[in-house]
This record gives structure tokens, C-alpha cells and sequence, in this order.
């Protein structure tokens, strides 16, 4: 059945709407679902950001784009979108990529007509810089995890770019004071390097218990079950690679929820991992498999060198990596330029 309510009967009946008088007011364009599919459950994104937003000191409004295209199309969404902004009129639109689905148009005309700020996060922007280059060059300000595509933006002369990083919501992951019952555990889907990599530690003793899609007996974990497992587990692995490119490594948000659940953290030796963690004294780094087997070993067998390194890493992510920290540096960015 076709709906033929307006696009502004749409934006007053559809959109999700917390307001505080006299604060700025945020709209957080993002998907609810994880990959936009309603049957895998809740997003990342929604679980970070817009719980995060929801107590931060702002009026906040929410419209979940993979809902509203799902019901009424990419075109109509865009219009939808459009009679939200013009209603709301807020300081920043902040917009989460994850599929090309909302107009460029849109996106220029709205500074161009109001004062609102447009800021874009990009979730993969070490794979993806070409391709969505027409998504993020419309906005005001581009924000990236990727030093490399931030240093390679100035040198092309886009100067509105903002070097940022995942982080942790500290509300919802944080220490429950539950028994650590793993020794070492992998939260993420089954594919390709991170088998082989599991399979490897399990051929040299490592006994690790793997969560997720295409794992054994497991399934996608939900919230609560991710946040106990990490504080159940007495070292928390992360694999680094993109799920895109395996021979690019990324920064995870898994390290900032892991160490923020107070467990210790291995992953492997990044470059920019030593931005955010002092390796060796927040978290640990490997190698390779074999290297990252040995170090299991160690921290395992030396449970108070291994809980301090837990406590120090989860002392750095409540002082410097949480979402609250991360989108007000953002945002106060986004308002002067």
C-alpha cells in the first residue's frame, strides 16, 4: 500500500524528537539496524552514538535513514530529511555514512540557506576515499579515523577535515564485576584471515572461545552478551584487518569497549595505535599469530601484571576515548569553522 501522508506529515509523525530548550539542537542522520537490516538487530551506530547523544547536554534529533528509506524510498527520504532540517533549523547535522542513499543536492543546499553545520563521519575511509568522494565533499566538515586519508585531504586543499577516532560508551560498556571464565576471547564475524588466525592460536594451545556470525554455536551477540563477555574474559582480542581489504588495518571501537570493560586488550602493532594507548602499558600489541600466542601465554600465567595493564587502559579510555569526549571535540570544532 502506497503512503501518501506529506513530507512534512512524515517528518512531524516518523521522526524521533528529544528537545531541551535552550540548547543547541544536534540531527543525527543514522541507521538503526546493524547493516540496515531490522533481523541482525540494533547498529553500532545506534548503540554508540545516538545513546551517547541522548545525554549529552543537546537537543537531539533523530532521523534513522535505513527505517525511512526501508518504508518510503531514497527520494522521499531526502525530502523527508529536508522538512526536518527546515523545521529544526539545528546547529550541526550530523550524518553517519553507511550507504549512499540521501541526496548531494540536499547536502550543499543546506548551508547554503541556513546556519547549520553538515558533518560527516566516514566509517571506511582507509578503503573507501575515491568512491564516496562525492559523499563528503558536500559537507562542511569530513570526519575520518584515517590519518592517512586526513594528511592526504590538506595536501589536496580540503581543509575541512577533522582527524577523529572510534571510542567507547562508557554508560553502556563499562566494568560489571562479573568472574573472568575465558581466558581469551574474539567478538566478530567468521571470514577469511580472522579463521585462520583463530585456528592458528588454537594449534599452539591457545584456548579461545570466538563470538559471532559463522563461528560454532554462536550467533550475533546482543548488547548485554558482548558487554558481560569482556568483563568475563581475562584477555580480549581484537584482528585488525578491514573486513574489505585484509592487508589494511584499522583502528576497532572493539579496543576502546574491550579496555573500557576493564579486560585486558591485545591487538595487533598499528601505527596509530600508540595515539591513543601506550602499548605495553594501556593494552598489548603482537606481530603475528605466533608472536601474539606467546604473549597470551605470558599474560595468562602473570594475572598481576596482566590486571594492572586492564586497569591502566581502562583509566586512559574513561579519561580520553569515550563517544561524549570524542563528539564534543567535534562538534565545537564543527561550529568555529
Amino acid at each position: 500500500m502506497i503512503d501518501n501522508r506529506s513530507a512534512e506529515v512524515l517528518m512531524e509523525e516518523e521522526i524521533e524528537k528529544h528537545t531541551k530548550r535552550g540548547k543547541k539542537t544536534i540531527l543525527y542522520v543514522g541507521i538503526a539496524y546493524d547493516y540496515g537490516r531490522r533481523n541482525m538487530g540494533l547498529s553500532y551506530e545506534h548503540y554508540h552514538f545516538y545513546h551517547t547523544l541522548l545525554r549529552m547536554d543537546y537537543s537531539l534529533v533523530y532521523f534513522a535513514y535505513d527505517k525511512i528509506k526501508q518504508r518510503f524510498g531514497n527520494e522521499k527520504m531526502s525530502k523527508i530529511l529536508r522538512e526536518t532540517v527546515y523545521t529544526y533549523q539545528p546547529e550541526i547535522l550530523f550524518y553517519l555514512h553507511f550507504h549512499d542513499w540521501i541526496s548531494h543536492d540536499l547536502i550543499r543546499e543546506i548551508p547554503e540557506e541556513l546556519p547549520t553545520k553538515t558533518v560527516i563521519w566516514l566509517t571506511d575511509d582507509q578503503v573507501d576515499y575515491e568512491l564516496e568522494r562525492p559523499v563528503w565533499e558536500p559537507f562542511n566538515l569530513a570526519v575520518t579515523t584515517d590519518r592517512k586519508g586526513y594528511e592526504r585531504r590538506k595536501e589536496e586543499g580540503f581543509n575541512n577535515v577533522f582527524l577523529s577516532q572510534w571510542a567507547c560508551n562508557h554508560h553502556l560498556f563499562k566494568k560489571l564485576g562479573l568472574p573472568k571464565i575465558y581466558d581469551v576471547c574474539f567478538v566478530g564475524r567468521c571470514y577469511g584471515e580472522r579463521k585462520v588466525f583463530i585456528e592458528k592460536l588454537r594449534q599452539k594451545g591457545i584456548n579461545i572461545v570466538a563470538f559471532g556470525l559463522g563461528w560454532e554455536n554462536s550467533d550475533r551477540l546482543a548488547q548485554l552478551d558482548l558487554v558481560e563477555i569482556f568483563n568475563q574474559s581475562k584477555i580480549v582480542l581484537d584482528i585488525s584487518a578491514s573486513s574489505r581489504d585484509s592487508s589494511v588495518l584499522q583502528i576497532k571501537g572493539r579496543i576502546f569497549e574491550a579496555t573500557g570493560c576493564g579486560s585486558l586488550l591485545l591487538t595487533k602493532d598499528e601505527r596509530q595505535i600508540a595515539d591513543y594507548f601506550i602499548p605495553s602499558e594501556e593494552l598489548v600489541t603482537y606481530q603475528d599469530a605466533d608472536d601474539a600466542a606467546e604473549k597470551i601465554k605470558y599474560y595468562l600465567a602473570n594475572e598481576d601484571e596482566r590486571e594492572r595493564i586492564a586497569r591502566t587502559g581502562y583509566e586512559r579510555v574513561l579519561k580520553e576515548h569515550t563517544w561524549e569526549k570524542r563528539l564534543s571535540d567535534i562538534f565545537e570544532y564543527a561550529l568555529r569553522v
